[in-house]
């Protein structure tokens, strides 16, 4: 006899199984036999007492060929497949309504071709499903904003407590959740206190008895509990048993059925009922599936081709409609505990739908004397349980912070909120849809505010060009012409104009140079870059300076306002690597502009910091000591680590620090301009160099050795003292300015 390519499969993982995963496969089924049971029952409370049996039929059915499917169609983890309960709540839903429609050809029917219908919309739904990871929706809907997703995912915790209310009150018929307080004459306070205990024990197994999963032991427990009351003659006081199961689920779609459907003339608005709910249930499906995916790729393993278990769970349910079951998805709870068994493989799934399956041929009569109640009661547990921790620690993070800092959020709680009671008591498909508008609408609003991480002026924060204090007070005085906006996050159509805005209220006459920095930055869109171009061209016919900084670490905004036209508008001139050379350049040119300026390039002997306060014999005292050095533009004065022995007095010229770091670019820390002293750290306390120095361009430099010291120091130490204090000066000017530049960065 030949054998299918599906049969040779399962023998493959059969032949390759280990002990995990047979053990995974058999713990996980025990606890997904009683999920499928309740959940195949809710979804046919629409139909009366007469079809719950058939209920739990449809979701062990369902259970065993989704997941042989989805091992047949090349799933390879252990992941189990059972009836999820958002996709039963609406199923329940569209059942009640087809069982309450006004159409004729539904009244005409009966239940025979309402249930016709309704396994034809599961049918579609699972082809709709497929169909959506076959164009690739599975990618856009696993991209849902978190809080949507989490509200979503709240909605199926509340709703599968919800649901067992009227079993777990112990009423004898189930009774809608939002219409029990009218039926709290039916409550059976018994029924109550075997629900306690089964919730006690299945809450607090793993603490006691490791071994056994909490469901199985809270059912057990819970069952001998309710039968030692029946046995005392209290059973009047508790509430039902599950019942008699029928020997085989329903037929979907009777040949009486389908003659009474195809050749109606109302067949155009049946169709439209069929599509319209089939595409709901397999939006609610698909979201369900791909929100119980992140959660088992976030705890266990990499996530998977969402696309690819879509179509795999579309086949699937195809088949379980066909053969009376509903639709199913990843069943959270025995996933994970079939993980923590061992199991590895989809060897483990397999083993899980036999078990199912050896349960549904051989022990419905066991199943037929659980208590409802003690069923709903293992279920509640599992639905407090499934609550979404990230929505819990939102809630906890809000107790602790201040009230001004609540405001993010409070939206991103408030969304969450949104959908799971617009789910719960509306409609989840509109919930969703509204939860994904809000977040769109909160997102832009909060992209729509100001790009300006911050501002402030040259005379706050100033570039790491050291200067002679003749010039660093000019920079005092007149530093705050030259302004920067640090800019951060999507400059767009939203933000755009906004950035405009800020820039132009905070320029005014004085104003001598704008540098907006860009190393924030993330995206840029073509209203975004007309934007800055317009407002670039403004601030050069000021006349000032516009300058750009910090492209170079946002390739991709750069690319995007090159491909734009933005970059070949702005002169190469205003471009630079970082906002410090950007602020370099700009007090450069500030400094030239003012007419009370000294010179940049060069500074006199006489006017050195170094000499302050020194007669000018005692200057000519000192030159006596120094001896004058070149250095070409390029030129190393010294490298990191090189031995310390020399002080260097810049008269003309620049000279750049680097630091040289093992296997990276060398990084740039510093600029010494003319007028300024550098390397004397090494005379002082005789260690090596902490930095690279290298001439900017063309510089001359006045260099006071060691040795030259040291003879200072024994023929003039008057002088010598008063050089030391200076130096020390100069040293704790830079560092009050350093702590400053830190003070202002942060504020």
């Amino acid at each position: 006899m030949a054998t299918t390519p599906v049969a040779v499969r399962v023998i493959a993982l059969l032949r390759g199984a280990s002990l995990g995963d047979l053990r995974g496969g058999i713990v996980s089924a025990a606890v997904a036999i009683p999920l499928a049971m309740g959940y195949g029952m809710f979804a046919f409370v629409a139909l009366g007492e007469d079809y719950f049996g058939h209920g739990v039929l449809a979701g062990l059915w369902s259970a065993v060929i989704v997941g042989m499917v989805c091992v047949a169609t090349g799933n390879d983890s252990p992941t189990v497949y059972a009836p999820r309960i958002t996709t039963t709540f609406y199923l329940g839903s569209v059942l009640y309504a087809l069982a309450q429609s006004p159409l004729p050809q539904l009244r005409e029917g009966g239940v025979t071709m309402v249930l016709a219908v309704f396994f034809a919309i599961v049918f579609l739904g699972g082809v709709f499903q497929a169909l959506f990871g076959l164009v690739r929706l599975g990618t856009l809907i696993k991209f849902t904003p978190h809080p949507v997703m989490a509200g979503f995912q709240n909605a199926a915790a509340l709703l599968l407590l919800l649901v067992q209310i009227s079993s777990l009150a112990g009423m004898d018929a189930s009774v809608p959740f939002m219409q029990a307080a009218n039926h709290l004459q039916d409550v059976k306070p018994l029924s109550l206190l075997v629900v306690a205990v089964t919730v006690a024990v299945t809450w607090n197994a793993k603490r006691f008895v490791p071994r056994i999963p909490p469901v199985l032991l809270g059912l057990a427990v819970g069952a001998l509990a309710w039968w030692g009351l029946a046995l005392l003659g209290l059973r009047p006081l508790l509430g039902p048993l599950i019942g008699p199961l029928p020997e085989r689920p329903l037929e979907p779609m009777s040949g009486a059925a389908v003659a009474m459907l195809l050749p109606s003339s109302g067949m155009p608005v049946m169709a439209t009922l069929m599509v319209s709910a089939a595409l709901g249930l397999a939006f609610i499906a698909s979201m369900d599936a791909l929100l119980c995916e992140r959660i088992l790729a976030g705890s266990a393993e990499t996530p998977r081709d969402s696309d690819r278990q879509l179509v795999r769970l579309g086949l699937g349910n195809m088949v379980a409609a066909l053969c009376g079951g509903i639709t199913s998805g990843v069943n959270l709870g025995a996933s994970n505990l079939s993980r923590a068994e061992g199991s590895r493989r989809a060897v483990s799934v397999v083993v899980n739908a036999g078990v199912i399956l050896l349960t549904l041929l051989f022990f419905l009569p066991l199943l037929q004397q659980l208590p409802r109640a003690v069923l709903s009661a293992v279920i509640a547990v599992i639905a407090i349980q499934h609550f979404d921790p990230w929505t819990v620690r939102l809630v906890r993070r809000m107790a602790a912070q201040p009230l001004a800092a609540r405001a993010g959020l409070l939206r991103e709680l408030a969304v969450v909120l949104t959908v799971a009671l617009l789910s719960v008591f509306v409609n989840i498909v509109v919930a969703v849809f509204i939860g994904v508008l809000i977040a769109a609408a909160l997102f832009l609003l909060r992209m729509s505010r100001s790009v300006v991480r911050r501002r402030y002026h040259c005379d706050e924060v100033r570039s790491n060009q050291l200067r002679d204090a003749r010039l660093m007070a000019l920079l005092a005085q007149h530093g705050r012409r030259i302004v920067v906006f640090e800019l951060e996050g999507p400059i767009f159509f939203g933000s755009a104009e906004g950035l405009a805005q800020d820039v132009r209220g905070a320029i005014d006459a004085q104003t001598f140079a704008v540098i907006l920095d860009f190393r924030r930055v993330n995206d840029i869109d073509s209203t975004g870059a007309e934007v800055l171009l317009q407002l670039y061209n403004r601030l050069v016919l000021a006349p000032g300076l516009a300058l750009f900084s910090g492209l170079q670490h946002r390739p991709q905004v750069a690319r995007l306002m090159d491909d734009l036209g933005l970059l070949a508008a702005i002169a190469p001139s205003a471009q630079f690597a970082d906002v410090d050379r950007a602020l370099e350049a700009a007090e450069d040119a500030l400094l030239e502009s003012l007419p009370d300026r000294s010179p940049l390039e060069a500074v006199p002997f006489e006017a050195l910091d170094l000499l302050r306060d020194l007669h000018p014999d005692e200057r000519i005292a000192v030159r006596g000591f120094l001896s004058q050095r070149q250095f070409a533009t390029g030129e190393t004065v010294f490298h990191q680590g090189d031995p310390g022995t020399e002080l260097f007095v810049i008269t003309h010229g620049r000279a750049s620090v680097r630091l040289d770091p093992a296997g990276a670019a060398p990084m740039r820390l510093a600029t010494f301009a003319a007028g300024t002293t550098f390397g004397e750290l090494a005379i002082l306390d005789h260690r090596p160099r902490s930095a690279t120095v290298v001439a900017d361009g063309p510089m001359t430099c006045l260099v006071l050795s060691e040795a030259s010291f040291s003879a200072m120091q024994a023929s003039e130490p008057d002088i010598a003292i008063r050089l030391l204090v200076n130096l020390g000066r100069e040293l704790s000017l830079r560092m009050r300015r350093a702590n400053q530049m830190l003070h202002q960065m942060g504020a």
